[in-house]
Formats: C-alpha cells, sequence, structure tokens
C-alpha cells in the first residue's frame, strides 16, 4: 500500500510508483472522480493545444502574409 501525507493547504507528494505507473509528467493536469467507495485519480488527456511547441524544426515559420498567400495560391490550384 502507498500513503503520502496532506499539509495544512491541501498538497500531497504522489508516490513515485504511481507517477510512473500514469507516465505523469510535472505539471500535468489530474482529474478526480469521487465514488461511493473512494476516487479515482486519472491524468487528463493532453489535447492538441497541450502540444503546442512540441516539434522543432530547423526551418523559420513563415510569416502570417506569406502562409495567407501560400493558401490563396493552393486553393485557386486546386480548384483549376
Amino acid at each position: 500500500m502507498l500513503r503520502s501525507t496532506l499539509t495544512d493547504t491541501g498538497q500531497t507528494t504522489i508516490p513515485a510508483k504511481v507517477r510512473k505507473a500514469l507516465k505523469l509528467k510535472p505539471r500535468q493536469r489530474l482529474i478526480y472522480e469521487i465514488h461511493d467507495d473512494g476516487v479515482l485519480l486519472k491524468p487528463e488527456t493532453e489535447t492538441l493545444a497541450d502540444l503546442y511547441g512540441s516539434l522543432k524544426s530547423s526551418v523559420p515559420a513563415a510569416s502570417a502574409k506569406v502562409e495567407r498567400n501560400t493558401a490563396r495560391t493552393k486553393r485557386v490550384n486546386r480548384h483549376s
């Protein structure tokens, strides 16, 4: 059985075995589901927005103007 202590401010440390089993990462949000016989703790699923900036590229991002022009060109060519 794993245990942790609740501080005066309502905080606790999640034991390492639990963090590893749930594959938790620092700053990850958690969901608590309250049931009659206890509480279920699970990681909040990541959204596409959570992944923003996780991929690195050696190609610099284009300006908004260049992206708009490229999109217009692709749209026009697709309908031709």
